[in-house]
């Protein structure tokens, strides 16, 4: 015969229902968790790279009026040039 000793043994072997529910539970969270996880990773991948965009599209504004600058001042320089040779 069982008896309740041996019963005790068994549950600590085993796994009872509401332990099986309970980490059933557990899992099912865990796994909506690494989705949410997932998805804001996701979001927050893209929300970089629009960053990174908008800042090299910034880098080559900058590039254009650098060489406008640049242009002037040599121009500058040429007038410069003339007007201080004249005298």
């Amino acid at each position: 015969m069982i008896s309740d000793k041996d019963i005790k043994k068994l549950e600590i072997v085993f796994v009872t229902k509401e332990e099986f529910k309970k980490e059933i539970n557990d899992l099912k969270r865990t796994v909506v968790t690494k989705r949410e996880f997932n998805r804001t990773s996701d979001e927050i991948i893209d929300s970089i790279k629009q960053v990174i965009n908008m800042i090299g599209e910034s880098l080559e504004d900058n590039k254009e009026q650098d060489n406008i600058l640049d242009d002037h001042e040599r121009r500058l320089d040429k007038v410069e040039d003339k007007v201080f040779s004249l005298t």
